[in-house]
């Protein structure tokens, strides 16, 4: 975990750079890092984002001049297509040329990167997209580079030992290569593609309800089905999303407060002081391997940046709510899926329907209120804005 989240501070920073100097996307505020953490965990993902970036990028171009949809409705599109292709993709070359295995944390990748991705690029003209793509490729190789050279000065020293491993575990073919593998149990696989992806589509468009009816940001377009499915697994990530979210909001209003720095570097250090949060818990709680924590860190960064851009007033709203369809989406994977020992709900006792009702009614109560007082007809409450909001955070 040490070299993904080094890694990934990197690639973090230069987006910084890359945005404030030379008004550069690169994809998108995390693509390209992880992208990098991909590559070198199992080679086979690089043709595959490759193949379904192009894919949702030829699929929103048909879909604009047909559909005419651009905005917040282009970018969840776009998501929704990022989620559905790469599983595609990798069956097919399964088949093709015989890949073998499962998409590697298909819950993260093939849900957002690609369609991310797609979307960024469709906002540029030809010549900055062209010139964008070259500096994305770019800073993957230096990124790709960076984290073998890591690999190996981690490797060889006592500090694979520190933290659970991510590129040095035993599902890592950078680790493999070189020999140099920490041997450690793989996370459990709790739900196939196809139903992740389900999971994805419902996590969505329940948020999107929410949010085009009463104008409320539930921590992110996939964010909590994400979260739900991380934590079926470990049941400890759901008390580090709330941790690292919370260590991101303060450390993000602080900032704005000192700098007035607003929109994806605020995103970029609410994604930093997620993931070193969660770095920091895993000498505490129990993990297998740092998949999970790194992956719910940037979750919680994500959250954290989406709940400082809600204005005041609506905060305790925002908060409720997600805290109900958390509930209500854990429910639903719960009734189609069976969490290991060390999942949340691997054991459904009473008490647990009586607390999810008691942590569900608030929540609900503030819908109801929000319908009161929502405007009826075409005058309906339209997402809150704010300065710098950027439509790519998830």
């Amino acid at each position: 975990m040490l070299i993904v989240t080094a890694m990934l501070l990197v690639g973090l920073l230069v987006g910084i750079a890359g945005t404030q100097v030379g008004n550069l996307r690169l994809g998108g505020v995390v693509v390209v890092p992880l992208i990098s953490v991909y590559l070198l965990r199992s080679f086979g993902t690089f043709p595959v984002f490759v193949l379904s970036t192009a894919a949702a990028y030829v699929s929103l171009y048909v879909i604009k001049r047909r559909l005419l949809l651009y905005g917040r409705p282009l970018f969840v599109t776009s998501v929704l297509i990022g989620a559905l292709i790469p599983v595609l993709v990798f069956e097919v070359l399964a088949v093709a040329v015989g890949l073998s295995g499962q998409l590697s944390a298909v819950e993260f990748f093939g849900s957002v990167l690609p369609g991310i991705a797609a979307y960024n690029y469709h906002r540029m003209d030809s010549e900055r997209r062209i010139l964008d793509m070259v500096w994305s490729l770019t800073v993957v190789l230096f990124l790709t580079v960076v984290g073998i050279g890591l690999v190996i000065v981690v490797g060889l020293t006592p500090l694979a030992d520190v933290l659970p491993p991510v590129l040095l575990g035993p599902q890592s073919d950078i680790a493999a290569g070189f020999g140099v593998t920490v041997d450690r149990p793989p996370v459990p696989t709790v739900a196939s593609s196809v139903v992740t992806v389900a999971v994805f589509a419902f996590g969505m468009a329940l948020s999107e309800l929410l949010r085009s009816r009463y104008g409320l940001r539930i921590a992110g377009v996939v964010v909590v089905p994400l979260v739900v499915l991380a934590a079926v697994r470990n049941q400890w990530m759901l008390p580090l999303w709330c941790l690292t979210a919370g260590a991101a909001y303060v450390g993000i209003r602080v900032t704005h407060w000192w700098t007035l720095l607003y929109g994806r570097v605020l995103l970029s250090l609410g994604v930093n002081l997620g993931l070193l949060t969660a770095v920091s818990l895993t000498t505490v709680i129990p993990v297998r391997t740092g998949l999970l924590p790194f992956f719910v860190g940037i979750l919680g960064g994500v959250t954290g940046y989406n709940y400082h851009v809600v204005p005041p007033a609506e905060r305790r709203a925002t908060v409720l709510v997600t805290g109900t369809v958390f509930i209500l989406v854990a429910a639903v994977v719960r009734s189609i899926v069976t969490p290991p020992a060390t999942g949340l709900l691997s054991t459904v006792r009473e008490w647990h329907y009586a607390l999810g009702v008691v942590l569900a009614v608030p929540g609900l109560w503030e819908l109801v209120r929000l319908e009161r007082i929502r405007p009826g007809g075409s005058d309906e409450r339209g997402p809150a804005s704010s300065p710098g909001q950027d439509g790519e955070t998830v």
